[in-house]
């Protein structure tokens, strides 16, 4: 009977009769195309399962990265932590007491005097390399009633009566 279809074997798995030089049929072992395919199919991993791998894979690098990223923003907040509570605490520094209007050279002497002042909060006094920017005289320090004062040696030259500093008044002082 297998003669007259033509058929010249049958299936180890399934039973079924195939021709031996049938497409995908093998003829040594012995197996239908079809128990071939189920065969090869379950030494091949499933989809999901390969999906898993990955998916565990890629969060575990995911979360290590997403950690490391975190320690080190919280690393660099807490270094600036200082400069920013300053920052939000600190009061701006009015240039100088008055409301006079003021040319570029008497704006470098009011600098000169917030430079000088800083000197005298630290308990030190100016050099006299600290000039006037417009009679290039240094600054005339002198001491009333145990303040030191720094004011300025021509405060004329800047259309002013005075220009000064002091130990207890760290701000300058213009007076008209």
């Amino acid at each position: 009977m297998a003669d007259e279809k033509g058929l010249s074997a049958v299936c180890k798995r399934c039973g079924k009769p195939f021709n031996k030089g049938e497409q995908g049929a093998d003829s040594e072992q012995l197996y239908c195309s079809r128990c071939r395919i189920e065969l090869a199919e379950q030494y091949v991993p499933e989809e999901v399962e390969i999906s898993k791998l990955k998916r565990i894979r890629k969060s575990r690098v995911g979360m290590t990265l997403l950690w490391i990223t975190l320690f080190i923003c919280i690393s660099i907040i807490a270094i600036q932590a200082p400069k920013l509570i300053s920052a939000l605490t600190k009061e701006e520094k009015p240039i100088r007491y008055g409301t006079y209007s003021t040319d570029a050279q008497t704006d470098q002497c009011i600098n000169n005097l917030w430079h000088i002042s800083k000197l005298l909060q630290q308990g030190k006094l100016p050099g006299k390399d600290i000039v006037c920017p417009v009679s290039k005289n240094p600054y005339v320090v002198t001491t009333i009633e145990g303040d030191v004062v720094v004011r300025c040696a021509n405060p004329e030259l800047h259309g002013l009566k005075g220009i000064r500093v002091s130990e207890k008044g760290p701000v300058p002082v213009l007076i008209k």
